[in-house]
């Protein structure tokens, strides 16, 4: 068996076939989710997945420039694929990611159409039956593209019905539809967030004239959450209503709403808390330093958010990490740099329900780094600007955080 070991893993190596569950197999402990030779079919076996509660889905992971890679996350409970987004700047090419990754497109057992032959075919499957919600975090359209540009997509049809499919949305709605429906639309998904960030996808966005009203047509319904409030997730976005969402994102869970500032525009920071486990984790959406005049009190409202986390239950920080430390206050616009991530940290320990004894240490919980903007002139370093920020935020870290820079359409278990 050692013998064995050793020729597939020469294989895996040399020739760059993945052997599907290999480090399970044979004994070998590799990590799927850290760039070991395995295969992702086996998520739940590996390391990064091994006792997690939680995987997210980066669909766009960049700051800007890039049309194709901007800032969107999908979140489920790990055994499950009915998924919330967490911004939408990008959905359709983080999708499609995901799908052509012959490692990685079997991970939430998706079931297809019979017809769904092409990566665009199964795509556009994808959005309609497992997207099952949207927390806009604020509304900036790098934020919000792939929500607008793919709105003609996003929706089931009484068509849909006939496809024998039994997992995503349709699982959880189809017990309850009358025999003989005919609705165009079978749901409308919420778009959750503040309502300043709902007012504006709704008068500048979705309002006929930049594109078309399909909120109003039925294919969405904007779901007001309230600043400094604590709600029951599936309450708040309407999926607790004839609906089985037993074993989804949606079911034992609670989320906290908090604006924050984004220069000159409110942003937002969810916190969930799985209201069995306890397990928390917390997205925020852009947020940082203010330039020009806009004078918002920034910090303290991140401060606002620590003072809600129990340490220990803290398993994810989504934070944008957009520029490098070398950059400029005048030149942050509501962004933060590395050491302003590892002085939020302080402050994070200082701040959360702690345990007793005091715990300093944050080595179980992951930073996942959102954001980061292209350095598109001239530069001092050498290296990707992605790879200069991991360098400055690794070489702080003295509370030894798990910093994790996501690749678009690669999982990630927390």
């Amino acid at each position: 068996m050692y013998i064995k070991s050793l020729f597939l893993l020469a294989i895996v190596v040399f020739s760059g076939i993945v052997i599907p569950a290999l480090g399970d197999a044979e004994g070998l402990d590799f990590d799927f989710f850290g760039g070991g030779p395995s295969s992702y079919d086996s998520y739940s076996l590996s390391r990064s997945c091994r006792n997690k509660n939680f995987i997210t889905l980066p669909l766009g992971t960049a700051g800007g420039l890039d049309e194709s890679n901007l800032s969107a996350f999908l979140l489920a409970r790990k055994d499950n694929n009915v998924f919330v987004a967490l911004d939408a700047g990008n959905i359709w090419s983080g999708i499609s990611k995901y799908i052509s990754a012959r490692n990685l497109a079997s991970i939430f057992d998706i079931q297809y159409p019979a017809y769904a032959k092409t990566t665009d075919q199964k795509a556009a499957w994808f959005l309609r039956n497992h997207i099952a919600g949207y927390m806009a975090g604020h509304s900036h359209l790098d934020h919000l593209e792939g929500l607008i540009e793919n709105s003609a997509e996003d929706a089931l049809s009484y068509t849909h019905l006939n496809y024998g499919i039994t997992d995503g949305i349709l699982s959880m709605i189809q017990p309850y539809l009358a025999p003989n429906t005919t609705a165009g639309v079978l749901r409308r998904k919420p778009i959750l967030g503040l309502n300043s960030t709902l007012q504006a996808i709704d008068i500048h966005l979705f309002n006929n004239i930049i594109w078309p009203d399909l909120a109003l047509y039925g294919r969405y319904s904007y779901n007001v959450l309230t600043n400094a409030s604590t709600q029951n997730f599936a309450a708040a976005s309407g999926w607790n209503v004839n609906a089985n969402i037993a074993g989804t994102i949606f079911a034992n869970m609670d989320v906290s709403t908090f604006e924050t500032c984004h220069n000159d525009i409110f942003s937002t920071a969810f916190l969930f808390t799985d209201q069995i486990t306890g397990e928390q984790f917390v997205f925020f959406s852009d947020t940082g330093i203010p330039s020009g005049t806009y004078n918002c009190d920034w910090k303290q409202r991140i401060h606002n958010v620590w003072a809600q986390v129990k340490i220990d239950k803290l398993r994810a920080v989504y934070l944008e990490v957009s520029f490098p430390n070398s950059t400029p206050d005048a030149s942050m616009f509501g962004h933060v740099r590395p050491k302003d991530v590892l002085a939020l940290l302080d402050d994070l320990v200082d701040l959360s329900v702690q345990t007793t004894p005091f715990t300093e240490s944050l080595s179980h919980v992951k930073l996942i780094v959102q954001h980061i903007k292209p350095y598109a002139n001239a530069a001092t370093f050498t290296i990707p600007v992605s790879k200069v920020i991991e360098n400055e935020l690794k070489a702080g870290n003295t509370h030894n955080i798990q910093v994790v820079i996501p690749e678009q359409g690669v999982p990630i278990c927390f």
